[in-house]
């Protein structure tokens, strides 16, 4: 499991989000999200960067998903909220990480553009 942690330097407020799955295979890539309902959130690694490759969609989902982008500085990139049955591709490349987060953790966790985000591996 991954966790993820978050340091906004205006605010100077730390949050940490545990047990991240990681879709680190083709199959974990391709099925995502689909009909979970419960979930701590997917981290994507992504080995192309570019927007096209960092689509999402979220058919068959049975909820709302927060994505969060993050860039090769490691810090969010863009942010959005998106409804079952829709797809979206961001603005811009350079990505690094896709996180996909229930409903609303975006406006929990305070989390904006230029967010530092750490990716730490737990054994």
């Amino acid at each position: 499991m991954y966790n993820l942690k978050f340091f906004n330097e205006k605010t100077k407020q730390y949050y940490v989000i545990y047990d991240i799955t990681i879709a680190n295979t083709f199959r974990k890539r391709l099925i995502g999200l689909m009909w979970k309902r419960n979930f701590n959130g997917l981290l994507f690694k992504q080995k192309l960067s570019n927007k096209f490759n960092a689509s999402i969609h979220t058919c068959f989902m049975k909820v709302p998903i927060d994505i969060i982008y993050v860039n090769e500085k490691n810090e969010i990139q863009e942010l959005e909220k998106l409804a079952p049955w829709k797809l979206y591709i961001p603005k811009n490349g350079y990505i690094k990480y896709i996180i996909e987060l229930p409903e609303n953790s975006i406006k929990n966790y305070e989390l904006e553009k230029g967010v530092k985000v750490v990716v730490e591996y737990e054994k």
